[in-house]
């Protein structure tokens, strides 16, 4: 039945750094805090100050009244409907996207709707309540159909609400999954990638990291409003979701079968992510939140000293490159003077030490959307900012062989890093109407995310024979922007078909400037002395620079002809990739050791006075292959058609053809003349797929799907020269003879939808891969990791999805909802013999893969007493995340389980003003890495306690 949509809401406060008030006003007039003023009295002074202007608004007589128009058989928008309010005269027509909007006074009204080629559909009892919007979305079916569906339900057309995604997943040409920007919201997720954890099938890694059926990011794709988006990371192929902050999601969807409207290259998943909507009425919201974390808050931490900006995110130079240093020669002696290295050396600023802390902040986050509809043109942006302080207190060990068995060899008891993350995002949309048949919509998204890390590691060290003492000072700055032109014209000259193009432009950047790290001894008195290491006295710049240039156009046309009835849809989709990436890599080499006072403070031995032409001296040890360009160029076009047969089944099929040159040019920019190395990768791949929807009732389906998709490789995996991965690790290199792998999906799925947003569906799929892409280890003196196309590989698995009110048990239990899914995963991956001498295991599973994924989550709600209550629980069983070679067992990351709790109350019975408590990681799960019998990894990081509080202005 009809609902009235809730709008979210807000409320802003000061925020504590360190032990300081920052000083910020929440209302006009009212006094700035000093530090004495408590943050429990300024929480108290902020709700009351939200209570009185929220006492300060009065309902209006007049309500909103919108929703959306769905074809029953594909879900696409129906145009130019006549919508009706029954006994009151008012009428609307719907736009290009099946969307209506009427004020109407508050009461029970009957809701019309009529559209030529369908059948007249009507709901009833459609309560409008003054001063809130109620959404009265539908669908409609043709006029030749021989079944009805049922339209007594309605979904959102403002905000991406549970019960529009599972209306959407319904009427879906594919199979897909997905979560609402309203269910992310009452969830503890902060970002992307912790909303995504609630899906079926998905797993995360690394923080950020998707794997979808098992398989990870090779085999994944990430759109951001229908754009492909590149990555901020040098060695990864797709954008960590932990970049994107919750506040700016209207919803996510996950494509799990192959239309050939979307790009080629993914077969586990393609995730595409949509920010907030434009609104039908005024909205302005403000939202604030602290938390404690039982590791972390008001305990002991360690940093270093920076800028002045970095509690925001920003650097304010001066970790940057120092403008001294030469910018297009390397630092070596007989190139430049001593005396010259030493005012190089100088100009590096000398501070390696760590800082110690008392007692660490809190986490603080902040939040402010608005938006409204005049008339023609639409608005909506957002502005989010969060800062979360983290330690990490693990244990790592290594190993090696002895004779046929592995043994320690590497044991670092206390490895120790302690990371602030600032997170700044913000979204700003714009639409305009022309008139009824024509329709533009501007986008723009911005998200920065920084780490500032501390690292001090201890233990023993055999291949230096004693324990050290290793430092780390790093500081990572990730940001993506992208804009979005697209439009909507309706041509009634050729049977109302529709054109639609979009032209996107995505940038994302990394910049890691001056990463420091030295490494001390430890010896027996408890003093500690400066080792001349070559990772010792090192400074490390990198900066990576990604673009994404996509055009698309696609012309749609609906056709009726008696029971056969359908969209015919012709496109084309360009995607030009462009990367650059350079890294500088200095080290401060003792040229005289018995001038140097090794067991003095880092800042002291590698300071001022020690560099000098018998003391300390720069070196550059910059690679060839640490600058690289990169492009690849595919285009695509596709036709493809969507038939419904009747009543009951409806067919969607068709071909993509893509065109992709892949191209990486590596030359090393400080030698004059140096010629480049050139990797090259083409390929034509047609790319057939064919989704067949049989409606068993109409509630219920049964799907078939089958596509060919590809996974291509990445720009280095490519290029014929060694690297070291940014952070360290194996030495690698690429393999120019690579090609590109195949992939024939097949899926199956059965889903009953009983109403509103619950679903019970069950899956099955299956994936072969021809020639694979996997990692190899070959045979040197520094065992160089590689890249090779495996003989073959297969994944299958199946999928239960359980969401009910539990109403149905007993009417008692209507304030109770149950949430569940079940991922079983089975994949084997043969490498050849030739490809794999050095690997342990030939015949394993996939990267990445977990066998199990889990999730349960029970609801309660309460409208009498305005109050909600969820309780999640998160599983992924054990996968493998590193190959073992020359005897040496897998890696596996073992079992995490995850289990939260949220709490809200409304204020207020309108919601405007709302009070969150979230309780995360209640079970304290221990992250831990086994390698065989031993730990690899481990620790724990702890239970976070949040409090927050919103407030809606309008």
């Amino acid at each position: 039945m009809a609902k009235s949509v809730k709008e979210e809401s807000f409320l802003i406060y000061c925020s504590v750094i360190g032990s300081t008030l920052l000083p910020c006003y929440v209302g006009k007039g009212l006094p700035m805090f000093s530090k004495r003023c408590s943050f429990r009295r300024l929480l108290l002074a902020a709700g009351l100050w939200g209570l009185g202007v929220a006492g300060l608004g009065a309902q209006t007589d007049a309500g909103t009244l919108s929703g959306t128009l769905y074809d029953g058989a594909n879900g696409t928008p129906v145009r130019g409907a006549l919508v009706e309010v029954a006994g009151t005269g008012l009428r609307a027509e719907t736009d290009l996207d099946g969307k209506y909007r009427l004020q109407v006074a508050a009461g029970k009204y009957t809701v019309k709707f009529t559209a030529p080629n369908y059948l007249p559909a009507a709901i009833e009892d459609v309560v409008v309540v003054g001063g809130a919007n109620t959404d009265a979305s539908t669908v409609v079916v043709t006029a030749a159909s021989v079944t009805t569906v049922e339209v007594t339900e309605s979904i959102s057309a403002v905000a991406a609400t549970s019960e529009m995604v599972t209306q959407e997943r319904k009427l879906a040409a594919a199979v897909s999954d997905g979560i609402s920007g309203e269910e992310i919201r009452s969830s503890t997720a902060s970002d992307a990638a912790g909303a995504m954890q609630q899906v079926t099938g998905v797993s995360i890694v690394e923080s950020g990291y998707v794997y979808v059926r098992g398989l990870g990011e090779r085999y994944s794709a990430t759109m951001l409003n229908n754009a492909m988006i590149p990555t901020t990371e040098p060695e990864r192929r797709v954008v960590p979701l932990d970049l994107f902050p919750a506040a700016l999601i209207d919803n996510i969807k996950v494509l799990k079968t192959y239309t050939p409207d979307l790009p080629g290259e993914f077969s586990g998943g393609l995730v595409q992510m949509s920010t907030i909507e434009f609104p039908t009425k005024a909205v302005f919201r403000v939202s604030g939140s602290t938390g404690i974390n039982t590791v972390t808050s008001f305990k002991p931490f360690e940093t270093y000293r920076g800028g002045g900006r970095d509690i925001f995110g920003f650097d304010d130079g001066t970790r940057s490159l120092p403008a001294s240093v030469a910018a297009d020669t390397r630092l070596f002696r007989g190139v430049f003077t001593a005396q010259q290295l030493q005012e190089f050396g100088r100009a590096f600023t000398p501070d390696y030490e760590l800082q110690p802390v008392a007692s660490m902040r809190p986490e603080q986050s902040y939040s402010v959307a608005g938006g409204n509809t005049w008339g023609k043109l639409g608005l909506v942006g957002a502005l989010t900012f969060s800062n979360s302080p983290q330690a990490n207190y693990e244990e790592r060990n290594f190993l090696t062989m002895s004779g046929n068995a592995p043994i320690l060899f590497n044991t670092y008891s206390n490895y120790n890093a302690f990371n602030q993350a600032a997170r700044l995002g913000g979204v700003l949309n714009a639409a305009y109407k022309l008139n009824g048949a024509n329709k533009l919509i501007f986008r723009n998204t911005l998200t920065r995310d920084t780490d500032m890390e501390s690292r001090r590691m201890t233990g023993f060290n055999n291949s230096i024979g004693s324990d050290i003492e290793a430092t780390r000072l790093r500081w990572v700055e990730r940001g993506l922007y992208s804009v979005t032109a697209e439009g909507d014209h309706v041509v009634s000259k050729l049977g109302n078909s529709v054109f639609h193009w979009q032209l996107s432009v995505s940038n994302s950047n990394r910049n890691e400037p001056d990463l420091r790290e030295t490494i001390r001894q430890l010896e027996e008195n408890g003093r500690t002395r400066h080792l001349p290491l070559p990772e010792s006295g090192l400074r490390f710049f990198n900066q990576l620079d990604d673009r994404i240039y996509e055009p698309q156009g696609d012309w749609s046309k609906p056709f009726f002809k008696g029971p056969v009835t359908g969209v015919l849809k012709l496109g084309f989709r360009g995607t030009f990739r462009q990367r650059d990436f350079s890294a500088r890599r200095f080290r401060f080499v003792p040229v005289r050791t018995q001038t140097i006072d090794f067991f003095a403070p880092a800042n002291v031995v590698l300071g001022r006075d020690n560099i000098r032409p018998d003391g300390f001296e720069i070196r550059e040890n910059t690679r060839g292959t640490d600058t690289y360009d990169a492009k690849m160029d595919v285009y695509g076009g596709y036709a493809m058609v969507d038939l419904a047969l009747g009543g009951r089944w409806r067919v969607v099929g068709g071909m993509r053809v893509e065109d992709a040159t892949i191209r990486v040019e590596t030359v090393d920019p400080l030698i004059p003349g140096a010629v480049p190395s050139i990797a090259l990768l083409e390929n034509r791949d047609p790319l057939p797929s064919v989704n067949v929807i049989y409606a068993l009732s109409p509630r219920q389906n049964l799907r078939f799907g089958y596509g060919r998709t590809l996974s291509r490789p990445d720009f280095r995996e490519l290029s014929p020269f060694d690297f070291t991965n940014v952070l360290g690790g194996f030495n690698t290199v690429g393999n120019p003879n690579l090609r590109r792998a195949q992939i024939d999906n097949f899926d199956a799925r059965w889903e009953w939808f009983p109403g509103g947003d619950q679903v019970i569906a069950a899956s099955f799929f299956f994936k072969d891969f021809t020639d694979p892409i996997e990692v190899t280890i070959q045979p040197t003196t520094d065992l160089r990791q590689s890249f090779v196309n495996a003989a073959g590989a297969k994944n299958f698995g199946a999928e239960l999805e359980f969401r009910r009110n539990l109403s149905f048990i007993h009417p008692r239990l209507r304030s109770f909802g149950l949430q569940s899914n079940f991922t079983v995963v089975e994949s084997n991956v043969d490498i050849p013999e030739d490809q794999a001498l050095l690997l342990t295991t030939r015949n394993r599973p996939l990267l990445g893969q977990s066998r199990f994924i889990y999730n349960i989550i029970a609801d309660w709600a309460k409208v009498q007493w305005r109050s909600s209550a969820r309780f999640s629980l998160n599983s992924v069983s054990r996968r493998i995340t590193d190959v073992g070679a020359v005897g040496l067992p897998d890696i596996y990351q073992e079992r995490n389980n995850f289990l939260d709790f949220v709490y809200q109350f409304d204020v207020r019975e309108d919601g405007k003003l709302s009070l969150k408590f979230t309780a995360e990681n209640l079970l304290d799960n221990r992250y831990r890495w086994t390698q065989g019998d031993f730990v690899h990894r481990a620790f724990r990081l702890g239970r976070t306690y949040s409090f927050g509080t919103s407030f809606s202005v309008f």
